[in-house]
């Protein structure tokens, strides 16, 4: 139990870490000379990095143990975000990137390994604090990191190489966990693939756009829009007692659907919120509460027969939804209305649920 809930602190200062840069970009990128162009470059390139080495990660630490991948990684994310403080150019400004993206990889592994020392029939409750950890780091990062550069651009980038560094220093004198499993990979989880990607589309469409949303097509003010993050936080951490609940009477096959179900109805929501700053705040809730839901009881399934390797292979799906999805959201928001993106994100994620129930009736038969 306090191992867990050390990998789970491992897991937040990992995304404080990862959170706390972004406010400073923009102004360490203009010091080098860089344009709005390089910025999505260099987000790009962190999550390919992600998305190329989580399965091989996962590998790695189902051959020789979690302990040394996980430290590994967080090591690598220290070294990125040292080598992007001491940058004196772009291209090591990428470099620094890259190697964070690489070391941000291993979150598969910290996951599975997470999985690892929970009990089967509560994977979900541990997949759903798993996601907290994770959106509580990316939350508060941004919000300490905007304070620090103030004082200099840089200072945000010298402070998340400590933070990788001290999670790393945790999670080395951890005892290794070696887990037990059959050799090859899991079809039927790796078929989960599929509505983790749609999940995580439809998920990155609403958090890149509902800010911008908000201001300029609802007229909110700086102060309702945070107030409108902050319900949907609260709303995020409201999950781990629902998916508790939920697992002691039902099963993946049929909770992942309910999330994916709320999730839909909360972006439809959305797109209804025209006057009404009650709907928007309930429908962006119900997005927060249901995409938690629905992730954590994949997961939990996917952890049942799957190990590292499977869980990667998930996590990659998750990072190539999460690159897509803000550009394909920007253009229908340019070209078509600004609700088509929450329209369009509720027609995914609703389609897929059915896919979900399906694959997940798979999963739990072997």
């Amino acid at each position: 139990m306090e191992t867990r809930f050390l990998l789970l602190g491992a897991v937040a200062l990992q995304m404080l870490g990862f959170g706390i840069i972004l406010p400073a970009m923009p102004f360490l990128l203009r010091e080098l000379g860089g344009d709005a162009a390089a910025q999505g470059l260099l987000v790009s390139l962190f999550s390919l990095m992600q998305f190329v080495t989580a399965p091989l990660w996962g590998y790695v630490s189902d051959k020789i143990g979690r302990a040394p991948v996980v430290a590994a990684g967080l090591a690598l994310g220290a070294a990125g975000q040292a080598v992007a403080y001491a940058a004196q150019s772009l291209a090591q400004l990428a470099l620094g990137r890259a190697l964070a993206g690489v070391g941000g990889g291993t979150l598969a592994a910290l996951q599975a390994w997470i999985a690892d020392l929970t009990p089967s029939d509560r994977r979900a409750s541990a997949m759903a604090l798993f996601g907290i950890a994770f959106g509580v780091g990316f939350v508060a990062g941004p919000a300490i990191g905007g304070a620090l550069g103030t004082l200099h651009a840089r200072l945000p980038f010298l402070a998340s190489a400590v933070l990788y560094a001290l999670a790393g220093a945790a999670v080395a004198r951890l005892p290794n966990a070696r887990p037990t499993r059959r050799q090859g990979f899991e079809i039927a989880v790796g078929l989960l693939a599929a509505p983790v990607l749609m999940l995580n589309l439809g998920m990155s469409m609403f958090e890149a756009l509902l800010s911008y949303f908000s201001a300029f097509a609802r007229g909110l003010t700086p102060f309702q829009i945070g107030l409108l993050f902050l319900v949907s936080g609260v709303a995020a951490g409201a999950a781990q007692p629902v998916v508790r609940r939920l697992e002691r009477s039902s099963s993946p096959g049929k909770n992942a659907p309910l999330g994916m179900a709320t999730m839909a109805t909360g972006l439809l929501l959305l797109s209804l919120a025209s006057s009404s700053l009650a709907v928007l705040y309930i429908g962006a809730a119900l997005v927060s509460l249901g995409g938690v839901v629905a992730s954590s009881f994949i997961f939990a399934a996917a952890s049942r027969i799957g190990a590292g390797v499977e869980l990667g292979a998930l996590q990659s799906a998750g990072t190539l939804g999460r690159i897509a999805g803000p550009a394909i959201g920007g253009y229908l928001y340019t070209t078509i209305s600004a609700t088509a993106p929450f329209i369009a994100s509720a027609a995914v994620v609703a389609a897929t649920a059915a896919l979900t129930s399906l694959l997940l009736s798979r999963v739990e038969v072997r």
